[in-house]
């Protein structure tokens, strides 16, 4: 039997839908806030909300005579009909919050425009109680006492006052960046959680919510694609965290979940830090309005975007110039990543150090044999990624050509317990971790191959016996496959023979890599996650005795890599030891 619900019922529904815990209630009311232009929004809370919340702002406020018709359903200033959905530029306009949190709560709305008298008109659970005049000045205050008095089922399942508490903070602390052109407070049982002064600058705002020392282990960020823009900042690869919390996602002033921009975020951080760390972002878009989609989920915290792989080309060629720009520097010794670095100036007649360590030979035809042992002369690593390596046809960040510098350094000065090379440049003194160092170079070299890597042939082919899944996988994956060096051929039924390897691997351990790869997924990152394996298996491992013709130019090698500071794991390959920093231990002054 179908009927219509009555008043009260719909109203809860309706509730349900955009009200689902005091941060909710908070999310819809500072949205108002900002719509209505306020500079100044502080927000106020008792045992986590859900006895006492005020929002106070100094919005345009709302006439009193239309005070009661803002508690009504579907009643909004911000669209007028249905072609304003396809350009809205506010942050609400369903017209709902309101009515929907007056419906479970006792409910008090008090407003002023300028130039006239304030009024106040209060619910309760709904029900419009009266109107009455208020004294106060320009701008809105909301007080919302007893969430969910009237719906014991729903109260039931919030969890305890410091995590609603928390979720609050947390959402205020993003909107503090998202807006640093508003001045937020945030009182949670009478203690001033944040206070932040609206001067405009994101990075006045994170140092607010966030404390310099995190202020000062960012990197800017900043990039246009076409009318796409991004701005904002990125953690350095050190400071990376084991969870998302701190990734904070903005478009045209609106805080966002977006996949597609977190996806590109970690995949431009993918090779520089562990895995099950995630970097720190604060990433605004500016995105015409026609190319989102802000109407799909109640509470407004997803879009739609128009064109998803642009986003993803943006959001990675920024972060990744910002990246690299970090990773031309190796960490120091006395404050390895992880810690804030240090920087000195050199003396005028030295170069600096972020040019002594990244500076090449420029006669490659004096160079030595790159870095592969017991292997054939190659052609020196390529400088730029292909379009095929990145799910968008995103092409990777670019060095500039090497400088030059004097011949007589990198001095190696020997390898220590079979593990790290110690070298002396002319501003600093360098360790470098042979099989991170290693590593990194074999990664950037399968990771931008265009045509078949060179590759040894074994003397016995070596039998691979493979489950039917596997084979399924290796059909898909064997392109791939044969472009990084391997070749296989039938070997009997259910049987298949690996002939020839990546001239970087040992036989002995051809089988178990292609068994590690068939466990990857196909698709755009294979080769990511390829190249990782296929280095760390073919790296010079520590204990492997090197000579000096091999040192020298695993470092050279090194120095011509894109991101050479990291290891694809996110291990330092190098630390570093600049001479005034030494000169200071000793007590020597210059």
């Amino acid at each position: 039997m179908i009927r219509v619900l009555d008043h009260d019922t719909a109203n809860k529904i309706a509730a349900g839908e955009v009200v689902e815990r005091p941060a909710s209630v908070v999310k819809e009311l500072i949205e108002n806030s900002l719509d209505a232009g306020s500079s100044e929004i502080s927000v106020e809370i008792l045992n986590g909300g859900t006895s006492f919340i005020r929002v106070r702002d100094n919005g345009s406020g709302i006439k009193k005579e239309e005070l009661p018709l803002a508690l009504e359903r579907h009643a909004t200033s911000k669209i007028s009909s249905a072609k304003d959905l396809l350009a809205i530029g506010t942050l609400g306009f369903r017209g709902e919050a309101l009515p929907s949190i007056a419906a479970v709560s006792r409910f008090k709305l008090s407003s002023c425009v300028d130039g006239e008298i304030g009024s106040m008109v209060e619910v309760e659970g709904g029900e419009f109680i009266e109107q009455t005049p208020k004294a106060l000045a320009k701008g809105t205050i909301i007080e919302v006492t007893d969430l969910f008095y009237n719906v014991p089922a729903r109260r039931k399942f919030l969890r305890t006052e410091n995590t609603e508490s928390g979720r609050i903070l947390r959402y205020l602390e993003a909107m503090a960046i998202a807006r640093p052109d508003v001045a937020f407070t945030f009182i949670s049982n009478g203690k001033k959680l944040i206070e932040t002064q609206g001067t405009g600058s994101m990075l006045l705002a994170i140092k607010s919510v966030y404390g310099t020392n995190l202020a000062e282990d960012l990197l800017p960020v900043d990039h246009s694609l076409g009318t796409y823009e991004i701005s904002g900042f990125v953690g350095k690869p050190d400071i990376a965290r084991g969870r998302r919390d701190l990734q904070i996602f903005i478009i045209n002033q609106r805080l966002v979940e977006c996949k597609t921009a977190q996806v590109a975020l970690e995949k431009a951080f993918g090779d520089v830090i562990p895995k099950g760390r995630y970097p720190i972002a604060f990433l605004e878009y500016k995105i015409p309005t026609d190319d989102l989609d802000v109407n799909v989920h109640p509470a407004k915290l997803l879009v739609r975007l128009a064109s998803e792989s642009q986003v993803f080309s943006l959001t990675y060629k920024a972060v990744r110039t910002a990246v690299d720009t970090r990773l031309l520097e190796p960490a120091s010794f006395m404050e390895p990543y992880g810690t804030k670095q240090m920087h000195h100036r050199a003396p005028d007649n030295i170069s600096s150090p972020e040019q002594g360590t990244i500076e090449w030979v420029s006669n490659r035809e004096k160079e030595e044999m790159p870095f592969t042992r017991e292997s054939p002369p190659r052609e020196p690593l390529v400088r730029e990624y292909s379009n095929e390596n990145f799910s968008a046809g995103e092409a990777a960040i670019v060095r500039e050509e090497p400088y030059q510098y004097n011949n007589l350094y990198p001095k190696i000065l020997g390898q220590v317990n079979k593990t790290y090379i110690m070298a002396e440049w002319e501003d600093c003194l360098i360790l470098y971790d042979q099989h991170s160092a290693h590593e990194r170079i074999l990664y950037e070299k399968y990771l931008i191959a265009k045509e078949n890597m060179p590759q040894t042939e074994l003397l016995f082919p070596l039998p691979l016996k493979l489950t039917p899944e596997e084979f399924a996988t290796l059909d898909r994956i064997k392109p791939e496959l044969e472009l990084l060096g391997f070749e296989l051929t039938e070997f009997g039924p259910a049987t298949l023979a690996i002939t020839h390897v990546p001239i970087d691997v040992r036989g002995t351990e051809a089988e178990d890599i292609i068994k590690e790869l068939l466990l990857e997924k196909p698709g755009p990152q294979f080769r990511e996650k390829a190249a990782a394996v296929l280095a760390c298996k073919g790296a010079v491992k520590a204990g492997d005795l090197l000579d000096e013709k091999e040192m020298r130019t695993l470092i050279k090698e090194l120095n011509s890599c894109l991101s050479p500071a990291l290891c694809p794991h996110g291990r330092p390959t190098m630390l570093k030891l600049d001479w005034l920093e030494l000169e200071k231990r000793f007590g020597r002054n210059r």
